[in-house]
């Protein structure tokens, strides 16, 4: 029996197809197995435009990536877009962050976001990369941003770039176990490269296991190299991602 009986994409894994034809694309990966999609922009579709693309899919809306900028600037557009669709998460992608007063200063950044977003009936997340994983004051530059964060805020685990980082990825995500509510499933190589799933060094049948037990509820393939094509990765992925059995 299967692991997972969903299993969602990020849909920069794509960019490629998705500014060719959004629709189409979302119809090719639904063909392929996935359940969900995880934004990073919209291809200009209005979002009852994007609801009904999705529904003609039998696909779900996880999530979305939204910049800074827009969660400070254009949040009431992107709650609205949001609540229409009936997406779960909106997650901060990224920032630069470089000291602890870096992830402070950000932390209080995001907070009025977080909490609109919570009082919309959304909820609110932050994404990783590899330099939240610098330690200053002998934390980790991620543990000071979410230490500064409303409790109700979620960590989105991209495990490539805690690898990147040099950081177990077991005893990081038991850490967070309480706000640890999605995983980012990338794949490294010993060369610290993104490669397809069934090629590189993180086991994703002993990580889907552990992050499910510890509470995880959405999985989410994001693919930013590609051996052949963006759409063969993803294929590639999700085959040997529903094959893993329990």
């Amino acid at each position: 029996m299967s692991l997972l009986d969903k299993f969602s994409i990020q849909l920069y894994s794509v960019r490629d197809e998705t500014s060719g034809s959004f629709t189409g694309t979302l119809k090719r990966l639904a063909e392929m197995g996935y359940t969900g999609v995880e934004f990073a922009g919209y291809g200009g579709l209005t979002a009852d435009e994007m609801k009904n693309a999705l529904a003609a899919n039998n696909l779900m809306s996880v999530g979305a990536h939204i910049g800074i900028d827009r969660l400070i600037n254009n949040l009431d557009e992107e709650i609205a877009y949001h609540k229409v669709l009936g997406t779960e998460y909106l997650i901060c992608p990224y920032s630069e962050i470089k000291t602890k007063d870096d992830a402070v200063k950000l932390a209080q950044t995001l907070t009025p976001a977080a909490e609109k977003i919570n009082k919309a009936g959304l909820k609110f997340g932050y994404h990783n990369h590899a330099h939240e994983f610098h330690k200053c004051c002998g934390d980790y530059l991620l543990d000071s941003l979410f230490a500064n964060l409303p409790p109700e805020a979620v960590m989105e685990l991209d495990l490539f770039w805690v690898c990147h980082a040099g950081v177990e990825p077991f005893a990081y995500m038991e850490k967070h176990k309480g706000r640890l509510k999605l995983v980012h499933v990338k794949q490294i190589d010993k060369d610290k490269h993104c490669v397809d799933i069934d090629k590189g060094i993180i086991d994703y049948r002993e990580v889907i296991i552990k992050a499910k037990a510890l509470g995880v509820e959405q999985f989410i393939l994001e693919q930013e190299e590609y051996e052949v094509s963006s759409m063969v990765s993803v294929k590639n992925g999700i085959d040997y991602i529903m094959k893993l059995e329990r």
